[in-house]
């Protein structure tokens, strides 16, 4: 299972759990589920990632909830930091801590994207119709 949908179908199994024992309303459940697939996210930032993230409304929750797992002496290698940074920052330096996120070589977490290969639909469509025109 993919690390991100193994993590949602925890979340969704913890939330299940304590529903047993306390009532949760979805107006507390939705939020805690959109600050928990936030952590997924906080680590790509990208283009124009990081800033589509800044501007989420959910945003500030998701980032203490980073401090928060840092503090708990999880291993984020400086992100807490990162986007403490980021937000103190104007737009010339934003573009400049992501420029140089780019320069970097990539972490030992995130694998190269693999090239899709072609299904040769488009090679065999192309065959036959030469031979059906013929």
């Amino acid at each position: 299972m993919p690390p991100i949908a193994a993590m949602q179908e925890a979340a969704h199994e913890l939330i299940i759990e304590q529903c047993q024992r306390i009532a949760i309303p979805k107006r507390f459940t939705l939020p805690i589920r959109e600050i928990w697939d936030m952590q997924e996210r906080l680590p790509r930032r990208s283009g124009k990632r990081a800033d589509m993230l800044l501007d989420n409304s959910r945003f500030r929750a998701g980032y203490d909830f980073l401090l928060l797992r840092e503090t708990a002496g999880e291993q984020t290698d400086g992100l807490g930091q990162w986007w403490t940074d980021y937000q103190d920052c104007n737009d010339n330096e934003r573009r400049d801590m992501i420029r140089d996120l780019s320069s970097k070589p990539e972490t030992a977490g995130t694998a190269p994207r693999k090239r899709r290969r072609n299904s040769g639909a488009k090679r065999k469509r192309t065959t036959g119709e030469a031979q059906s025109g013929e």
